[in-house]
């Protein structure tokens, strides 16, 4: 752009130059006009001009015109063309100076802004490097405090609570499963966070019991305290305390069943069976009887729970969990009694390896 209004410049002094050339031209054609007008007729081209020598003597001589024309015209030419050629010649050395300087300063520029974009590149690059470096640092150090501290807390949860799912009792367990599993102890869920341990029958009548009580041969004292009959003692494979009975009957629909042995298998069976909670001091609720060891348990439907410590019975001078030496369901002591250790359990008649056991319907 700043070469264009360089020449720019130029083209003025060119025009101006040929307007200089036309004037002069002209004058010369007039000046021989004039002298055809003032001297001899058309045949006389030279022009006669009165002479005067260094003596003052006149002298004539002929003055061609023409020649003086092409001579001042030759003159003028190149004046013009050298004015011009010079011109030229300095505009353009001017332009060349100011388009090397120009090409300079950019160069300069250029590898300046290249030499700071690279030392600026540099400089940001070691900068990232050295915050990503602490960053991670920091983040590592965060995440090994933060493992560290959830390993041992998820340590201490491991030892009550096994990552697996949490089965509500031993009919949930078969059907969650949905495969034949064994007879034995397995980890349930009655309706607290915390598990419990519960024998579990996978073979009787289709399985899925969950087992209140069973009696091996008398080795286990039932004449027991409130406390130990509300959470448990005795033999994990036969013994299920009262405050779980009572979750599980008190979420759903369960039912009963009794397996004895007198001279052959008994068995009873209670389609409808319910513990109360402890404030109702474990009330037994109880019916739809059927199988063939007699419904014997209905005379104690409605009863509380009775132990040595909390006579709850109906018998008016005595607690018959202390006659018995057992903890049950007493009306005026019982029609039934499979807890007793006085003296052998009994239905109608005395019976040996008792099982009471429920399943969810």
């Amino acid at each position: 752009m700043k070469h264009c209004c360089q020449l720019n410049t130029i083209f003025p002094l060119v025009v101006y130059c040929l307007f200089l050339h036309g004037e002069l031209h002209g004058y010369v054609a007039a000046l021989s006009s004039d002298t055809h007008d003032t001297g001899e007729k058309e045949n006389a081209d030279p022009l006669s001009i009165p002479l005067i020598s260094d003596n003052g003597a006149p002298l004539v001589a002929m003055l061609d015109t023409n020649t003086i024309n092409r001579k001042i015209k030759s003159y003028i030419k190149t004046l013009m063309r050298n004015m011009i050629q010079n011109f030229m010649q300095k505009q353009v050395q001017g332009i060349f100076k100011s388009s090397l300087e120009e090409d300079a300063t950019i160069d300069f520029i250029r590898n300046i802004t290249l030499q700071e974009i690279k030392n600026a590149l540099n400089q940001q690059v070691q900068d990232n490097m050295e915050k990503t470096s602490l960053e991670e640092n920091s983040t590592i150090d965060f995440i090994r405090n933060i493992t560290l501290q959830e390993i041992k807390e998820q340590g201490k949860e491991d030892i009550s609570s096994p990552s697996v799912v949490q089965y509500k009792d031993c009919t949930d367990l078969q059907r969650q499963t949905k495969k034949k599993l064994n007879d034995g102890v397995y980890t349930i869920y009655p309706g607290v966070s915390k598990p419990i341990h519960a024998y579990c029958d996978m073979t009787t009548d289709g399985g899925g019991w969950t087992v209140m009580l069973k009696r091996f041969g008398g080795s286990v004292n039932f004449k027991r305290t409130w406390v130990e009959c509300e959470n448990g003692f005795g033999d994990i494979h036969g013994e299920f305390c009262n405050k779980y009975t009572h979750m599980l009957t008190s979420s759903g629909k369960y039912e009963l069943r009794v397996d004895m042995i007198t001279y052959n298998k008994k068995y009873a069976v209670y389609k409808t069976f319910v513990v109360g909670d402890a404030a109702s001091k474990y009330k037994l609720t109880v019916g739809d009887y059927s199988g063939n060891a007699g419904d014997r348990l209905i005379n104690h439907n409605g009863m509380k729970f009775t132990t040595i410590d909390q006579d709850n019975d109906l018998m008016l001078y005595s607690n018959c969990a202390d006659n018995n030496k057992g903890s049950w369901w007493y009306n005026k002591c019982s029609y039934c009694d499979l807890t007793r250790s006085k003296a052998k359990p009994y239905w109608r008649s005395v019976v040996s390896k008792p099982v009471m056991m429920i399943r969810k319907l």
